[in-house]
Formats: structure tokens, C-alpha cells, sequence
């Protein structure tokens, strides 16, 4: 997973060598997944003006944006993230004493991410408190949460350190879980995301085996911070039934400390080009601009880009 960073890494420096000065490049993450089709509607609809060119990069999650943007030597600048990584990266500021998130603003909120749990329909997991049973007497459940480049690894483990339920956790990447479910390798995986997912887009009669998603519930008030939200059966073919679950805020972040007097023109212009499209990228993006809320933060949640 290193070596997959430093060539992403090298591959990124080498297209900001070949494009236009004016361009704005724009951290997002993997290909199947909903930050990169977010990356993509930006990309296409404000980044169509000339003037005001986008570059979509492909990464590995938020934490990897994350750590891009307060590197002082990545020459990245912009990304999505989702909110309780945010915070959570504000928490080990507080406890280290360190001020890595001073400099990260919210230019704007785009979509809720929902909590997937995915697993087989015959696993006899159905809910959250599930994953905290023994097999055979004496295993764990195994769940895959990700890799440590992924929002979603740091959601699994507050998730299990809140609600004291204790599974086997499995740093599996986004690419590989659905092939360890079916070789029985893990009994479930997560993905924070906004629905539907890319990834779990699957035609059920293409499926080797049925598989479904786990209810959550707020066990042990580890929810507390999150909101409630639901999964709709409409979200995916395979799906028979809506499933409640719980969500975090994609966030449009910038590092102010990174930014020059262009660079600030160009997130006005990002900005600004978001506000005027709404209606055009609620048409033809990601079906969750239709629920997006672009006034639904404030300095309290988190100090704004102004």
C-alpha cells in the first residue's frame, strides 16, 4: 500500500507539471467510490469553463487527502474528506498538542456518507451487536474496515471502541473485500459512502452469493455524534429492504496556510461555480446531490473558508 502511494503520489506531481497554471486540482479518491464521482461532477460541470480548469486526482480515501493537505511538501492544497475524520484528526491535535487541523477550512458540505455493513444474506449477522458474537464457541467475527489511507478504517474503529463490541477487525483495501467475503476470509466489511456506492452497484443474478447489509443502531450511545440516516432499498438492486443506518458530511476542505492569492481566486471560483451549478449537478451527478444542502454548516461545526 506504500508503494501504491508513492507511485500515486509521483503520478500526481507529474500531471501537475503538464497542466495549465490555472488549473485546480482536486483530491477525491478511489475510482468506484462516491468521492471520486463527486470529484467527477465538479470536474465536468464548473471545470468546463477554460478558465477555471478542475483535475479530478484519484487517491486512496481522506486520510491519504488528509495528510496531503497538511504536508508542508505535497504542493496539494484542496480535497474531500469526511467530517468525523476531521474531528477526529482535531482530537489527536488536542492530545499531541499539535496543530495539523488549524489551517483545514470547510469551503463547502456536499453529501451525507452512509455506514454500509455488508455481509452474506445467510451469515446470521443482522445487526450491529452481531459482530460482537463468537463462532464455533471461541472466534471472532472478522470485518474488514479498510486500510489506514481510508476515512472508513478510522469510522470502524470509533465504532468499536464506542459501542465496546468487539470483532476482528481486517485492514483489507476498499478493492479486495467483496473477493475475501465470498473465500469466507471475513464475515463482513465496511465502507462509509455516499449511496449507492459504485462498488456495491452489482446485478443480483451476478452475485456467486447473496449478500445484504447489517442494521445499525445506536448500541452504548456510540452514535451519539452521528446522524441518523437509512439505506433505501431503491439504493441497490440486491437490496429487498431499506436498512437503518448512520451517516457523516462529505467535506470540501482547503489548507488556508498552502494557498497563494491565485490559488485563492481559484477556490473562489470553485466555489462560486458549486453555488451556480447546484441545479445542473443535481441533474446529471451523483443521485445524493439531490440531497445536499450547501448552507448546512457553520463556523460552529467547523471555521469556513471565507
Amino acid at each position: 500500500m506504500k508503494l501504491k502511494n508513492i507511485i500515486l503520489t509521483i503520478l500526481s506531481v507529474i500531471v501537475l507539471s503538464c497542466v495549465t497554471f490555472a488549473q485546480l486540482t482536486l483530491l477525491s479518491g478511489p475510482e468506484q467510490g462516491s468521492y471520486y464521482r463527486f470529484g467527477q461532477d465538479i470536474a465536468s460541470v464548473i471545470g468546463s469553463d477554460p478558465g477555471n480548469a478542475i483535475f479530478n486526482q484519484v487517491t486512496s480515501g481522506a486520510a491519504y487527502n488528509f495528510n496531503q493537505l497538511v504536508d508542508p511538501k505535497s504542493p496539494f492544497k484542496v480535497a474531500l474528506i469526511q467530517s468525523d475524520y476531521l474531528y477526529y484528526m482535531q482530537a489527536l491535535d488536542n492530545r499531541d498538542n499539535a496543530e495539523k487541523t488549524k489551517p483545514i477550512k470547510v469551503v463547502l458540505p456536499l453529501a451525507n456518507e452512509e455506514i454500509h455493513i455488508v455481509t452474506k444474506a445467510n451469515s446470521g449477522l443482522k445487526k450491529l451487536q452481531d459482530l460482537g458474537n463468537l463462532k464455533n464457541g471461541d472466534q471472532r467475527i472478522k470485518v474488514a474496515i479498510g486500510t489506514q489511507d481510508q476515512g472508513t478504517y478510522a469510522t470502524a474503529n470509533l465504532i468499536k471502541d464506542r459501542s465496546q463490541i468487539f470483532w476482528a477487525s481486517r485492514n483489507i483495501h476498499f478493492d479486495d473485500v467483496m473477493h475475501e467475503l465470498f473465500m469466507d476470509r471475513i464475515d463482513a466489511f465496511i465502507m462509509v459512502g455516499s449511496a449507492p456506492l459504485q462498488k456495491l452497484d452489482f446485478n443480483p443474478q451476478a452475485l456467486i452469493e447473496e449478500i445484504a447489509l447489517i442494521e445499525l443502531e445506536n448500541f452504548n450511545d456510540w452514535a451519539k455524534y452521528y446522524d441518523n440516516d437509512t439505506i433505501y432499498a431503491t439504493d441497490y438492486k440486491w437490496l429487498e429492504t431499506n436498512v437503518p443506518t448512520f451517516s457523516v458530511k462529505t467535506l470540501l476542505i482547503v489548507n488556508e496556510s498552502k494557498l497563494t492569492e491565485d490559488d485563492k481566486k481559484a477556490i473562489h471560483k470553485l466555489k462560486i461555480g458549486i453555488l451556480n451549478n447546484f441545479d445542473k449537478l443535481k441533474e446529471i451527478g451523483h443521485p445524493k446531490w439531490k440531497e445536499v444542502n450547501l448552507n448546512d454548516w457553520t463556523d460552529s461545526d467547523w471555521p469556513m473558508y471565507k
